[in-house]
C-alpha cells in the first residue's frame, strides 16, 4: 500500500520509487532471512542422521531442506541469474525439495517412500513452470502451478503422518497439521490468483501475497524442524521403553530361572543330607560296639566320619553359597556372644581357644556368622601341617573384636592372595585336598554382610583376621 499522490509529478514519482524499493528491499529480507533458516534447519536432520544412521528419515528430510534452501537461494537472484536457474530450476528445486520432506515421513513411519506418486506429482507441476519460464506475462499461471504442487505434497505429508497416528497428541500430530496449514494457505493462495489474475510480471513486486508467503516459508521451516526432532525423539523414548519391558520380561524369565535351579540344589543338599546323617550316626554305632583291639576297624570308621563330614560341609557350603546369592541386604539381626559362639566351635574343632574374660558382643545373624568361622577352622585343620598348630583367638581392639585363626600350614603363595577370596577358586598347594573353592569366598561374603573385615597375615605362620564391630560400641 502506496503513499497518497502529493499532486506534485516529481514527489509522486519519488514516492513511487521509494514504495518499490521498500517493497523490493522486504521481500529481498524475508528470501534471505528464509534461505538462512533453510540452510539452519538442514543442519537438524543432518545431525539426527549422524547420531542415529540406522534411522530412515533424516537422510530425506537433509536433501529435502537442501532443495528447499538452493531453490529460494536461486529465486532470490532472480535479477541476477539467468531466468532458466533463477525459474525452472528454483521452482523444480522447491517440489523436489517437498517431494524428499514426504518421502522422509513415509519412511521414517516404515512405509516405501512412494517415489512413482511423488514423481507425477513434481513432474505435472513444473511441466507448466519448465514451458513457460521465459515468458514474463506467465507468473500468474507459474505461481498457481507451484501452489497446486505444494498443496498436494503437503497434504501428502499431512496425510501419511495422521494415518494410524497415536491418539494423543504427539509431534506426529502437530508436524502433520502444519502440512495441512501449509497445504490449505497454498490453496488459498492458487484460488486468489486463479480469481484476480496476477499483471505484474515482476516477482519483486509481487507485494503483499508474496511477502506473506515467505513469512509462513520461515514460520513453517522453523516449526517442522522442530516437530521433526520431537518425533524422533518420541521414536527413541518407545523403543526404548520397549527395550526395557523386553529386559524386564528376560530379567523376570531369568529370575524364575535361577529360581528353579535353586529350588533344585536346595532339594537335592536335603536329599544328601538325611544319608549322610545316617552314615554319620551308622558310623559312631559301629565305633561303640567295636573291640578296643579292633585298630583297623576303628580307622576305617574314622575314614567314614571324616568322608561323611567333608560331604556334609560341602553341602552346607553349598547352602549358605545359595543363601547368600538369595539373601536381600538385610538381615537376621541379633546379640552374639562371641566368647560362646566361638566355644562351641572350638570345641568341635577340638583346638584350644583364648579370650578374654569380658563378654564381646556383636551384632550378627546366629544362623550363617558362624559359618564364616567354621570354614577358617575347617581350612585351618586341613591345610595345617598338625591340629596342634591350630589355635582360635579372640581379643578386643578399640571399638571391634578381633577372632584370629592360626595355623602352622605351608601358607599361600603372595601371588595368589588377590584371588583367595574369590568363589570356587583353590590355591595352588591345596589342590592335593579335598574341597570346592567356596570357604573363603563365603567367609568374605558373611563378614562383609556384617560391616567387618577378613584379612590374611603370614608374617608369623597362617593367620586370618576377622574383625567385626562391637554392639554398641
Amino acid at each position: 500500500m502506496g503513499v497518497p499522490s502529493l499532486g506534485v509529478p516529481s514527489l509522486d514519482l519519488f514516492v513511487a520509487v521509494g514504495d518499490s524499493m521498500s517493497l523490493d528491499f522486504d521481500i529481498r529480507t524475508l528470501s534471505a532471512v528464509l534461505c538462512m533458516v533453510l540452510a539452519l534447519s538442514s543442519l537438524v536432520p543432518a545431525l539426527l542422521r549422524r547420531l542415529h544412521p540406522g534411522l530412515p528419515g533424516p537422510s530425506d528430510w537433509t536433501v529435502g531442506m537442501v532443495a528447499l534452501g538452493v531453490g529460494i537461494g536461486l529465486i532470490f537472484g532472480r535479477n541476477v541469474l539467468p531466468p532458466f536457474w533463477s525459474i525452472a530450476i528454483a521452482d523444480v528445486l522447491v517440489l523436489l525439495g517437498h517431494a524428499f520432506l514426504v518421502s522422509g515421513s513415509r519412511r521414517f513411519l516404515g512405509r516405501p517412500a512412494g517415489w512413482p506418486g511423488l514423481a507425477t506429482i513434481t513432474i505435472i507441476a513444473t511441466l507448466p513452470i519448465t514451458v513457460t519460464y521465459a515468458a514474463p506475462d506467465t507468473l500468474g499461471l507459474r505461481f498457481i502451478a507451484i501452489g497446486l504442487g505444494m498443496a498436494a505434497l503437503a497434504f501428502c505429508a499431512a496425510w501419511t503422518l495422521f494415518r494410524d497416528a497415536p491418539t494423543r497428541l504427539s509431534a506426529r500430530r502437530i508436524v502433520a497439521g502444519l502440512f495441512v496449514v501449509h497445504g490449505v494457505l497454498n490453496m488459498l493462495r492458487v484460488a486468489h490468483y486463479w480469481l484476480a489474475p496476477l499483471e505484474e510480471t515482476n516477482l519483486m513486486q509481487v507485494g503483499l501475497s508474496f511477502s506473506t508467503l515467505l513469512l509462513w516459508s520461515i514460520l513453517f521451516s522453523v516449526g517442522l524442524m522442530a516437530g521433526l526432532t520431537v518425533m524422533v525423539t518420541e521414536r527413541l523414548r518407545d523403543a526404548l521403553e520397549a527395550r526395557i519391558l523386553d529386559l524386564d520380561g528376560a530379567r523376570r524369565t531369568a529370575e524364575a530361572t535361577l529360581q528353579n535351579q535353586r529350588n533344585f540344589l536346595a532339594m537335592v543338599s536335603h536329599e544328601f543330607r538325611t544319608p549322610l546323617g545316617i552314615m554319620a550316626a551308622s558310623a559312631d554305632v559301629i565305633a561303640c560296639n567295636l573291640p578296643t583291639d579292633d585298630t583297623e576297624s576303628a580307622e576305617e570308621v574314622e575314614r567314614i566320619r571324616r568322608a561323611s563330614r567333608r560331604l556334609g560341609n560341602l553341602v552346607e557350603g553349598c547352602l549358605a553359597s545359595d543363601w547368600l546369592e538369595t539373601v536381600s541386604e538385610d538381615r537376621r539381626s541379633q546379640a552374639l556372644d562371641m566368647g560362646a559362639l566361638l566355644s562351641d566351635l572350638a570345641s568341635e574343632y577340638a583346638v584350644p581357644l583364648h579370650r578374654p574374660s569380658e563378654t564381646l558382643r556383636v551384632d550378627g545373624d546366629p544362623y550363617v556368622l558362624p559359618i564364616a568361622f567354621s570354614a577358617l577352622l575347617d581350612n585351618a585343620c586341613k591345610y595345617g601341617r598338625t591340629r596342634a598348630g591350630v589355635a582360635l583367638t579372640c581379643r578386643r581392639v578399640g571399638t571391634a573384636v578381633e577372632v584370629a585363626v592360626r595355623d602352622d600350614g605351608p601358607g599361600v603363595d603372595p601371588a595368589e592372595v588377590p584371588r583367595l577370596f574369590e568363589k570356587y577358586y583353590r590355591a595352588a598347594r591345596t589342590q592335593n585336598k579335598p574341597g570346592a573353592g567356596l570357604g573363603l569366598y563365603l567367609v568374605r561374603r558373611i563378614i562383609d554382610r556384617h560391616d567387618g573385615c577378613v584379612t590374611l597375615d603370614q608374617a608369623d605362620g597362617t593367620v586370618f583376621r576377622v574383625t567385626l564391630p562391637l554392639l554398641g560400641a
